[in-house]
């Protein structure tokens, strides 16, 4: 069964369960495919999900995205979302801000960037075979060595939820174990 168990911009500092999270973030997801912004969304892609880069590297300046990460196994297929909405890709948003770490060799199953009354927001949901507990000990200490203040780090009903800010930004990252092994990992940013 594939399961979306993401969060969202508007309860993105409020303690939730993962369910009210999850449900928040494929809401989330679907207002940002269906904002009202002047540019026509790109159409998802049939290929395969690609992989992202290193721990939040940025495309280089030529437009390119980052190399994929070597990793052991690749996510079965079956994780992935088989339709994502208009305008919604199974990629990085360009407008994610660079310091919030991604998860090495995690693929992004699903994300969406716009831009709200001059704020930057994105939602990404990223898959990794790695375990919950190893998931959620990389985003505590890198979010920390790169300067993000945490507000919250709780552990709940087998998931948790941290909630970050950085100067203007904020963000509210859910980590939950996938059925069948593995980690769901969603990113919730607004700068």
């Amino acid at each position: 069964m594939n399961r979306m168990r993401p969060s969202l911009f508007g309860s993105l500092f409020a303690p939730a369960t993962p369910i009210l999270l999850a449900a928040f973030f494929a809401i989330s997801l679907l207002a940002l495919a269906c904002d009202s912004g002047t540019q026509e969304p790109a159409a998802p892609t049939p290929a395969a999900p690609e992989a992202t880069g290193d721990a939040g590297a940025a495309p280089d300046s030529s437009g390119a995205a980052p190399a994929p990460l070597a990793r052991e196994g690749d996510i079965d297929s079956s994780r992935f979302p088989t339709e994502l909405p208009e305008g919604v890709t199974a990629s990085v948003p360009d407008n994610f801000p660079t310091d919030i770490p991604i998860y090495p060799g995690a693929q992004a199953a699903q994300g969406k960037g716009v831009e709200i009354e001059g704020s930057a927001e994105s939602a990404v949901q990223f898959l990794t075979n790695d375990a919950y507990p190893a998931v959620h000990k990389f985003y505590s200490e890198q979010l920390q060595g790169k300067g993000w203040t945490i507000s919250e780090d709780t552990e709940n009903e087998g998931a948790a939820t941290i909630q970050a800010s950085k100067d203007a930004c904020k963000t509210n990252i859910l980590i939950v174990p996938a059925e069948g092994g593995g980690s769901d990992i969603m990113v919730v940013t607004g700068c």
